[in-house]
């Protein structure tokens, strides 16, 4: 992306979470929406917001809705606050890229936590291994002396 796209795009997430918190009051937006990035397309006529929501899966779905609904709203809103010749389309989806974050680093830790159980086994095993066997000849030799 250039240089100038990204610092619009960049504007525009800035503005767009502003105005979603404070300006739209739709009962469907529900938990906490935080807009995660913006993509512009070249002409800066088309913006895909992505937005994260936590809560369950409907919570999401509904709040999407909503955003969707009010994006004519925020456009509106958008022309007073950026001083750009062109007023881009808002296009809300949903990001998943939170959601495959947190799956991997999930992931991660399974297998961390069974990589430690397995080497503190190992260290077991090995020290069993490393304890001097007492010979039973040698002692009934001992005693017989």
């Amino acid at each position: 992306m250039s240089y100038r796209r990204e610092r619009f795009a960049s504007a525009l997430r800035n503005v767009v979470a502003g105005l979603i918190r404070t300006e739209l009051s739709d009962p469907r937006i529900r938990g906490l929406v935080s807009v995660s990035r913006v993509e512009v397309s070249p002409d800066l006529r088309l913006a895909k917001v992505y937005v994260s929501v936590l809560g369950t899966n409907g919570e999401q779905k509904s709040s999407l809705v909503g955003l969707r609904h009010g994006a004519g709203h925020l456009q509106s809103l958008l022309k007073k606050h950026l001083e750009f010749r062109v007023c881009p389309k808002l296009d809300f989806r949903l990001d998943e890229e939170l959601k495959e974050s947190l799956a991997t680093m999930a992931l991660i830790d399974k297998v961390s936590s069974e990589l430690a159980a397995k080497e503190a086994e190992a260290a077991k095993a090995s020290e069993q291994q490393s304890k001097p066997v007492q010979d039973d000849t040698a002692d009934k030799k001992n005693e017989a002396e």
